[in-house]
């Protein structure tokens, strides 16, 4: 299954802004491995997007807060997980 297609499956949708940010996130951690999120990652994929890593930061947090109780218990979280927690699961189920 790609990425797209379990975002759409947890109830994300391609008109979130965060929602590439999300699948280009979770590339990049595929390609590379372990990254230091605000350090790295966010600054990263606000380059290729050319926008502000804070604002990567606060679209990938309102999709992961767009997500619906059934949907984080699914995944096993009992609360909104927090964004690195979210894009390293979504890597590791890719």
């Amino acid at each position: 299954m790609k990425t797209n297609e379990f975002l759409i499956k947890l109830g994300i949708y391609p008109n979130l802004k965060g929602f590439n940010y999300i699948i280009r996130a979770v590339e990049i951690v595929k390609e590379k491995g372990y990254l230091k999120v605000t350090k790295e990652l966010y600054p990263q994929i606000a380059e290729e997007y050319k926008t502000t890593a804070s604002r990567v930061e606060r679209a990938i947090r309102h999709v992961i807060s767009k997500i619906s109780r059934k949907s984080r218990k699914d995944l096993g979280f009992v609360k909104n997980p927090t964004t690195s927690e979210f894009i390293y699961y979504i890597a590791m189920k890719m």
